[in-house]
């Protein structure tokens, strides 16, 4: 439960990060863009981090519930399960993210093209936190979630 909460907790700055970068105290400053673009920086290394630390727990987690009780044996055959699925979200979760570094550029440019101003980028990348706040939460930080992460 304790990465499923470091997982959702960078969403709650990120998002005002966003937010302030967009209309709050760093619109018309170099300090306060600097400052907020820190925050949501620091905040986005941290969900990264707690989110790749999460996958390999989540399915070693949904192999061990399979196995419940079993033998020595089953057990390490769970694991090996666990972290070969594992290790192939990973690769899939780090090609997303290779693409973010392409993505969240252009979308950048996209918003200033369109509006003048990266405001729509922002508010859209803010909208998306939400659901992954949620979702985090649901499955893996609530009491009694379906994959606790710890």
């Amino acid at each position: 439960m304790a990465l499923a909460v470091v997982g959702v907790l960078p969403f709650l700055p990120e998002g005002t990060g966003n937010y302030a970068l967009a209309f709050g105290p760093a619109q018309g400053s170099f300090a306060g863009f600097f400052a907020m673009f820190m925050v949501l920086s620091l905040t986005t290394g941290i969900g990264n981090g707690s989110t790749f630390r999460m996958i390999p727990v989540i399915f070693l987690n949904l192999r061990f519930a399979k196995v419940r009780t079993g033998s020595a044996e089953a057990r390490a055959q769970a694991t090996r399960e666990g972290n070969t699925e594992g290790a192939a979200a990973l690769g899939f979760a780090g090609a997303l993210g290779a693409y973010g570094g392409f993505f969240i550029p252009r979308s950048y440019g996209s918003s200033i093209a369109a509006t003048g101003g990266p405001e729509l980028a922002l508010w859209a990348f803010a909208a998306f936190y939400a659901p992954c706040i949620g979702i985090t939460w649901w499955y893996c930080a609530r009491r009694h979630a379906e994959m606790p992460c710890w």
